[in-house]
């Protein structure tokens, strides 16, 4: 009788009716993800900041998986699509550098794989690859490339021209509702990858909420980071006339209050984001779908408000490399998790979430085991290694290596000589990396240990 079924169910597998990992008779999940760009992992209320308003994302963490130590393996807008897509590293996949750069030839995305059993695939939102939606196995897209205004913004629904009247997370949220209701409509399981353009800055260089947010933040409330000031007498001196640091000195940093301004404005713009979200959150309510929908959400990269007088990203630092990070479905409860999260590992928890085989070659890891089984059951990744390799926003290239505890760097600061500026810090007593433990005569053995550390990850890749 137990071959006979298992004949059955190949025979019906072939035939596209319903991929191999999902159990006789039951529906597939439907898959959402939530994909917001250039958000803090602390821009949560839910992740314990109580000086912002988060409240549709905070319920996706009362529902599911909150994890606390989520990283990307290189924090910058383009490579973090990429790495998300394809659940490998940049260095592996083709795309290190932000803008239209392209994934290697023969390159498979969730969105190929869940195609291929029976999914309908969407994309909307923020767009910031050369590979089109078409080429990452997307049937549906209504996207915008890379940034502009907020409010007027220009998109293409599949190769369409539109304009997104108003606030454009609304929009973004409009069309990824019109395409759940037509996936539903059809009765087919769908994924469906939403790529917020908000909190990123507009071309500008401005977070311009509606004043409906911004009112409800006052800057003397703000918070100000400790490291604001750093003389950064520890980091590789380049660093003192980088583009994070000129360009934060072109918005004032040099003042304290106005990064807490910065952080008011930015604050509310994550608000504003948040609301246009619940419309999405409310239409899978209304359509009666959440018993059957899993809900993932990540920020694309963190973003540096002031720390060590920087701003924006690619830089090792935790609040560049650290990104919220949730997961919940049908049958998940509120809980928080410390494992050291990467996203690469999202794209594998779609795979595995659908029924899909995980495929050789990918480097990310399903998340089902975390949000399901919980720590005392897990074999999981102690370390991992961050790598930018190619200069962005004025960086050099650098890797590193973080574990629980520890997080060492090297940095090529002179391509020519090949000279590299090293870097250890320990984040139990220095949690805001103020002190290069490097310089240091009684860590030169630890140094050791983790370059070698290094050197094996890259190799693993």
């Amino acid at each position: 009788m137990k071959s006979s079924f298992w004949k059955l169910r190949i025979v019906v597998a072939c035939l596209g009716l319903f991929p191999m990992g999902i159990a006789f008779g039951e529906a597939p999940p439907n898959i959402v993800i939530l994909f917001t760009d250039d958000q803090r992992w602390d821009a949560l209320h839910c992740a314990g900041n109580d000086k912002i308003n988060t409240p549709n994302l905070d319920s996706i963490a009362g529902r599911g998986t909150l994890f606390q130590n989520a990283f990307v393996t290189l924090s910058i807008c383009s490579p973090s699509r990429a790495a998300m897509l394809t659940a490998r590293y940049n260095s592996q996949n083709g795309v290190t550098v932000v803008g239209k750069g392209t994934m290697n030839s023969g390159e498979l995305t969730f969105a190929h794989r869940l195609k291929e059993h029976g999914y309908a695939t969407g994309v909307t939102g923020k767009w910031h690859l050369g590979n089109t939606p078409a080429d990452c196995g997307f049937d549906f897209s209504s996207v915008c490339f890379s940034n502009q205004t907020w409010y007027g913004r220009k998109f293409e629904r599949n190769g369409e021209k539109v304009i997104a009247e108003g606030f454009v997370d609304d929009f973004v949220a409009s069309e990824s509702v019109s395409f759940i209701e037509d996936a539903s409509a059809a009765n087919k399981p769908f994924v469906l990858w939403l790529c917020t353009q908000v909190p990123h800055m507009d071309h500008h260089h401005t977070w311009p909420p509606s004043p409906d947010f911004l009112d409800r933040y006052h800057a003397q409330s703000m918070p100000l980071t400790a490291s604001w000031d750093d003389d950064l007498s520890g980091k590789p001196p380049y660093l003192k006339n980088s583009r994070s640091r000129t360009q934060a000195l072109s918005y004032g940093y040099a003042d304290s209050e106005a990064i807490r301004e910065h952080t008011r404005q930015y604050y509310a713009s994550v608000e504003q984001m948040d609301a246009s979200l619940g419309h999405v959150l409310d239409a899978l309510d209304r359509l009666e779908l959440r018993d059957n929908t899993w809900i993932l959400f990540m920020g694309d990269n963190g973003w540096m408000m002031g720390e060590h007088g920087f701003t924006s990203k690619v830089l090792p630092y935790e609040e560049s490399i650290r990104v919220p990070m949730m997961v919940a479905g049908p049958t998940t409860s509120a809980q928080t998790d410390d494992h050291l999260v990467l996203g690469i590992d999202l794209s594998a928890t779609v795979l595995d979430i659908a029924g899909v085989e995980r495929p050789t070659g990918i480097h990310g890891r399903s998340l089902l085991p975390l949000v399901k089984d919980g720590e005392d059951s897990v074999h999981w990744r102690t370390d991992f290694l961050y790598e930018a390799p190619d200069p962005q926003l004025g960086s050099k290239p650098l890797w590193a290596v973080r574990d629980d505890r520890w997080k060492y760097i090297e940095t090529i600061t002179d391509a020519e000589s090949g000279e590299i500026f090293v870097e250890l810090y320990d984040l139990e007593s220095d949690p805001l990396e103020l002190r290069n433990l490097a310089l240091s005569l009684d860590q030169k053995k630890r140094c050791q240990t983790m370059s070698e550390r290094m050197k094996a990850l890259k190799s693993e890749l």
